[in-house]
């Protein structure tokens, strides 16, 4: 792992990401469900290729296991620079749980102390509400105890409902649903869940706890029933964090934060957060129309290009005569649209359909290494089929 690591870093990588929340899960046939490689690391294996990234001025990328809030101090010792090179560290995320409200404040202190302590910290910053859609049971947060993940362990539907119907397994789900003490994220609340699309119209728009309510049965009860008889054609969504607007407006102006963690990528029917650099520019733009601003605009967008960009070492981010042109050109106007709204596309070469966000009016133009990639709002035929366009950025390379 150093030597492939090191060759990596040799070649222009930002660095190594890990991952030690259990809940994100292995597909495929081999080692279906089973938790992702790193989780099984020790420390002083992470240790030894920290070594490589502290070395080569990179970064290291990772998610604290959730279910052990401690864990955040072994990467608060790796980052500090005590008589050696700080190591640059990003974790997911700073974010403002309904769920758990000590979780943003315990980030931003973890952060202070990094940083002041001589880390090189950051927490990754959603800019938005971090709102979630699911089909069925088929979204990770009921990874997070011990009844949503012996469900989603089972891949075949015919087997998951035999499951979900038994009642020793749904006392089990009710006794975790009611906990309220455990680490988690979700708030586990089905009433803050609301039903988007179901062979069942009459159900549409309500949420779980009022349609439980009418029906005379415990919410968790309900829920299962309407997995068991819809399948993933049961589609709900919950918003689980960064809700209240005058936190996150502060949350936004934390220098130990970077304005990003989409995850969208990872989730393509669960979540849609492509276009959320315009919703931190609507989020400031707001502000000045209130009043009350933030920050100024150029910071804005600063914080979202050239902050990031030197951060991680990669010669991008800046207007400067001589550079690369990446340049978009966008309109303030386009801000003023429902930017969280999303909508189906295809995936191109995987046959899959995925959320995207379609932002109309607001992007004018876009150049690329100097080439138009957009014009007037509207993609140029040529990209993405014709060469030229991008390349690789490499890391600690010289302007």
């Amino acid at each position: 792992m150093e030597s492939i690591l090191e060759e990596a870093l040799q070649e222009g990588f930002l660095g190594l990401s890990t991952m030690c929340l259990k809940w994100d899960k292995v597909d495929g046939d081999r080692e279906w469900s089973k938790s992702l490689p790193s989780t099984y690391a020790r420390w002083r294996e992470i240790s030894r290729l920290n070594s490589l990234l502290r070395r080569y001025g990179r970064v290291h990328q990772g998610a604290p296991n959730a279910a052990n809030p401690l864990q955040v101090t072994q990467y608060l010792k790796e980052t500090l620079g005590w008589l050696r090179k700080p190591l640059k560290t990003t974790l997911i995320a700073m974010i403002d749980l309904k769920g758990n409200p000590t979780v943003k404040p315990m980030a931003s202190l973890v952060g202070w102390l990094a940083n002041t302590l001589g880390g090189n910290f950051r927490w990754q910053l959603l800019p938005t509400p971090f709102t979630v859609y699911a089909d069925g049971m088929d979204i990770v947060l009921f990874e997070e105890f011990g009844a949503g993940e012996m469900a989603l362990d089972i891949r075949d539907q015919l087997e998951r409902n035999e499951l979900l119907k038994d009642e020793q397994y749904r006392r089990k789900f009710r006794k975790f649903y009611k906990e309220k003490l455990s680490p988690r994220v979700w708030q586990r609340d089905f009433g803050d869940a609301v039903i988007l699309d179901c062979p069942d119209k009459n159900v549409v728009g309500r949420n779980f706890a009022e349609l439980a309510a009418d029906r005379g049965i415990h919410v968790v009860d309900f829920f299962l029933d309407m997995v068991v008889e819809h399948g993933r054609s049961l589609r709900w969504f919950t918003t689980v964090g960064n809700h209240r607007k005058d936190r996150l407006r502060k949350m936004v102006t934390n220098p130990g934060a970077l304005i990003t963690f989409s995850d969208a990528g990872a989730h393509i029917r669960n979540m849609a957060f492509y276009n959320l650099p315009l919703r931190f520019l609507k989020l400031v733009h707001e502000s000045h129309d209130e009043g009350e601003p933030v920050m100024s605009l150029e910071r804005a967008v600063h914080r979202l290009t050239g902050e990031q960009a030197d951060w991680l070492g990669v010669d991008a981010g800046h207007i400067r005569e001589g550079d690369r042109a990446d340049i978009a050109v966008l309109d303030p106007r386009g801000l003023d649209q429902d930017l969280e709204q999303v909508e189906w596309a295809e995936m191109e070469n995987f046959g899959l359909e995925r959320m995207v966000n379609r932002v109309p009016g607001c992007v004018r133009h876009v150049l690329i290494n100097g080439q138009p990639a957009m014009a007037n709002g509207k993609p140029e035929p040529e990209l993405g089929k014709k060469t030229g366009y991008g390349r690789f950025l490499r890391a600690g390379a010289a302007r």
